[in-house]
């Protein structure tokens, strides 16, 4: 196979790899530099995810500490991304990974739902007055867009439960967690954005009408 082809393939495997964690750098970093507040939001959003998932698999673990589904021994570093935890009553006395709830689907099905659902309600979203009818329909277009794309990516998150890393508890459970938990932060930067959804692809922003109000609020009142 030539050398090209296997640095590539090496990427790819070390970017699926470590996703959560390059979702949250990317969402940071990127939101920092240009100003963009809602994807700095949702860096923070994927902290708070993390600290929620770790609460359940710490729950988990004390109630049953024997069940291969929630520990077990971390002999595979390839499935580790957040270090390895250590269990109120660990198997054998060794380090262990806990992988239910899996904090690897978890945030990354907390990124991909944040981004769905914000799909949804800026495709469902009524139109304003005044609004060109040709911007409606390129908005109500790009957000089926990536609607599309968002489920694409979902699906493809999802094909980490074949690598042997996962359990169907910890699937289940992860990805339970991220995507109801991303539906309620997606609310909740809604309620302080002044009426502005967190739209953190700038759908609404970049085909927006002009602004027939004076001034127009951006950030919590």
């Amino acid at each position: 196979m030539p050398a090209p082809i296997v640095a590539a393939r090496k990427f790819l495997l070390g970017a699926y790899h470590d996703l959560p964690n390059v979702l949250f750098i990317s969402s940071l970093v990127l939101g920092a530099l240009i100003g963009y507040v809602p994807l700095v939001w949702v860096s923070l959003g994927l902290i708070a995810n993390a600290g929620l998932i770790s609460l359940f698999q710490n729950f988990l673990a004390f109630l049953f500490p024997t069940w291969a589904q929630v520990v077990r021994p971390s002999h595979n570093l390839m499935c580790e991304i957040f270090g390895r935890a250590r269990t109120p009553m660990p198997v054998n006395r060794d380090d262990v990974t806990i992988i239910a709830p899996s904090q690897w689907l978890g945030a990354a099905a907390f990124f991909a739902s944040f981004i769905i659902h914000n799909s949804v309600m800026l495709l469902t979203r009524p139109a304003a007055t005044g609004a060109p009818a040709e911007k409606v329909v390129n908005r109500q277009a790009f957000s089926i867009a990536t609607l599309v794309i968002s489920i694409v990516f979902l699906l493809f998150v999802l094909a980490r439960g074949f690598t042997g890393c996962e359990s169907w508890l910890g699937g289940v459970t992860g990805v339970g967690i991220g995507g109801g938990f991303a539906v309620l932060f997606w609310y909740l930067l809604d309620a302080c954005g002044a009426g502005s959804a967190p739209d953190v692809l700038q759908i609404t922003s970049a085909m927006a009408p002009d602004a027939t109000e004076a001034e127009t609020p951006v950030v919590c009142a």
